[in-house]
């Protein structure tokens, strides 16, 4: 074994020891001068040893080396004290000073460990930050699952629909860029998510962003995050992007197409490198994320007029999936409507049902929303329709309007239709009437629809037609 004075420090190793210490150590002696301090005392002042030993604590208050004073409360209470202290050089400390006591109980020195706490700080400040937006973005998908449960348990009817969702299924397995196209309102949102949910990255994020609710000038730094200094105004920690809080899950890119062609050269070396450069950064980030992108917009003609990159549109088309408007899929209509009737019925604890009538209105209207109109529709039916059925009367008045038409003449018969009131007043139940017929081509149907003899349907058409041919020699001798 070694014999004491082998196992003993020297001065030597115990000053390396102290030199070496990530905490500063700092003594004072009872008349508050300087004694000792180690050179962590450079990070936290900039100060070295030799230009601290030998002044008095309060000579370094006075100068603003740090602030404020242990020693004055040490000295009174002749107890361990602790607080934070912040110096010139921007840091942070935590601060302990410990009172020595000599053999009368009188303060013989003050030995004070300091440790820098602005890292914990910053990254305290990040933390909180980061779960503020993890929090904002927990409730942004709470509302997408919401939307997602419009099809829980639902088997649509249309060939169109069932290959598009088999389709969403093959592709959900993989990693490949997904690009939803689509009118608005049809679902590409819900397609997105439910991706994300069959993936082998359904337990990590799903973040969103829309490139049309974004300032252009904001976008980048949404995206990408930026660093501390970036630009004037930015925070002075950074910020993390929605790039990288997607790490691991999936990144939807809605609105696509509104996306500024700056940001789309990110967007490309993003896909193709899986690394992004936050705005002010000098090093890029490695990411693992997923995309899936969605647009109403007709990206080939935005390229033709150089708003949207080539490169980027055929990265982003790997596969794509283009959900039909409700109206080229009218056998999914009806079923649809019980789905979202029954489901706002068991949300507000009520009970309705279509009049068939009702549903033969609702199954010829074109539904220019799509299954976001439909939805919408059916919530305010549940809301403000007594309980039992719903009747054609109940409908808004835009659902008798031609807004997108089913048949091919329905324009013409429109203009006709004005040109009759023109020559004489007609009733809004006539024109509800000429525009059922000119959809469905049988008074027998408008009959059974509108729940009115046929008959009076028959008088209403023809004195419809006899007057559109009045005003057509009228407009004829006029010329």
């Amino acid at each position: 074994m070694p014999d004491d004075n082998e196992s003993c420090l020297n001065r030597d190793d115990l000053q390396k020891i102290l030199d070496n210490s990530f905490d500063e150590i700092f003594v004072v002696d009872r008349n508050g001068f300087v004694t000792y301090v180690n050179k962590a005392c450079i990070k936290n002042y900039g100060l070295n040893p030799s230009e601290i030993i030998g002044k008095t604590v309060h000579h370094l208050i006075d100068e603003g080396y740090y602030s404020p004073a242990l020693f004055p409360f040490v000295f009174k209470d002749k107890k361990t004290v602790t607080l934070e202290q912040n110096t010139r050089a921007g840091i942070n400390l935590v601060v302990t000073a410990t009172p020595v006591l000599d053999s009368k109980g009188e303060i013989d020195f003050i030995v004070m460990n300091s440790r820098d706490i602005t890292q914990i700080e910053q990254l305290k400040q990040d933390l909180d930050k980061t779960q503020k937006l993890v929090s904002h973005y927990k409730n942004k998908v709470a509302e997408l699952v919401q939307r997602v449960s419009y099809f829980k348990g639902y088997s649509f009817t249309s060939e169109k629909m069932r290959s598009c969702l088999a389709m969403v299924q093959r592709v959900a397995s993989v990693n490949s860029t997904v690009l939803i196209l689509g009118e608005s309102g049809t679902g590409k949102n819900v397609i997105a998510m439910d991706i994300h949910k069959m993936s082998p990255r359904k337990e990590e994020p799903f973040i969103c962003i829309n490139g049309a609710t974004i300032p252009e000038h904001l976008l980048e730094s949404e995206l990408f995050g930026y660093c501390r200094g970036a630009f004037t105004g930015a925070d002075k920690y950074g910020k993390v992007g929605l790039v990288e809080l997607a790490n691991g899950g999936t990144l939807f890119l809605d609105e696509v197409g509104e996306i500024p062609l700056a940001v789309q050269a990110k967007l490309l070396e993003l896909i193709q490198e899986h690394r992004f450069l936050p705005v002010g950064g000098k090093e890029h980030k490695t990411i693992d994320i997923r995309i899936i992108a969605a647009t109403n917009r007709d990206l080939p003609q935005l390229i033709q007029e150089g708003k949207f990159r080539e490169d980027l549109y055929y990265r982003l088309s790997v596969v794509e999936v283009e959900p039909p408007p409700l109206r080229n899929r009218g056998e999914d209509i009806v079923p649809l409507l019980h789905y979202f009737l029954n489901r706002y019925d068991s949300q507000y604890k009520y009970s309705h049902e279509f009049d068939t009538r009702c549903l033969e209105i609702l199954k010829n209207y074109s539904w220019p929303g799509n299954i976001r109109e439909m939805d919408h529709l059916a919530e305010r039916l549940v809301i403000t329709v007594p309980e039992g059925k719903i009747l054609p009367e109940h409908l808004p008045s835009k659902i008798f309007k031609i807004q997108a038409p089913l048949s091919n003449n329905s324009n013409l018969v429109e203009d006709e239709l004005t040109k009759w009131k023109n020559l004489q007043k007609v009733s809004d139940d006539e024109a509800i009437i000429i525009r059922l017929y000119n959809e469905l081509r049988s008074s027998y149907k408008v009959a059974s629809t509108l729940n009115i003899s046929q008959s009076k349907v028959t008088r209403i058409i023809r004195t419809y037609k006899q007057n559109c041919k009045m005003g057509q020699d009228v407009e004829g001798s006029s010329n």
